[in-house]
């Protein structure tokens, strides 16, 4: 199977969403890969003190994708989700298959909204943040991607490091 950057373009969505889709499965293949086969202990190891171990990582990506999504698509934010970043990344560890199973139904969320998405809609203002701070709906989405990608790859480097 290719990497989801080879494959087609997703049909019946504009490339831009295409490329997006395409992008959060490949964080998908990469959290199966390098996290989600973890006993416990790993998952919530941190190389030193004030490190984010892999678990708050996985919490981290899932909770600021959907709040990002949230923002630019009709999705709804679960209360866990609405603690932030903090406790994603610093907070008490919980069961992995808590925070494994939260990922792939983000995921089974995001991905059906990104495919609604039409042309037209990626370049209208969405609010963003507490501050409602307008910005380009298509940026939002780009940035989700981005930053599910940035800790994607401290996931797989901390794997490496255990």
């Amino acid at each position: 199977m290719p990497a989801p950057f080879l494959e087609p373009l997703v049909p019946g969505v504009p490339p831009a969403v295409s490329a997006w889709i395409q992008g959060l499965k490949e964080v998908a293949l990469h959290l199966e890969r390098w996290a989600f086969d973890l006993e416990e202990e790993a998952f919530w190891w941190r190389p030193k003190g004030g490190a984010n171990p892999i678990g708050g990582l996985v919490r981290h990506i899932t909770g600021s994708s959907l709040r990002l999504g949230a923002y630019a698509l009709p999705l709804r934010l679960p209360d866990w989700a609405r603690k932030g970043r903090e406790w994603e990344l610093q907070g008490e560890p919980e069961p992995k298959e808590v925070v494994v199973a939260r990922f792939r139904e983000a995921w089974e969320a995001l991905l059906p909204a990104l495919r609604e998405l039409k042309e037209e809609d990626l370049g209208k203002p969405v609010l963003v943040g507490s501050q409602g701070v307008e910005a380009p709906r298509a940026h939002v989405l780009h940035h989700l991607v981005e930053h599910a990608q940035h800790h994607a790859g401290q996931v797989i480097y901390a794997r490496k490091l255990l």
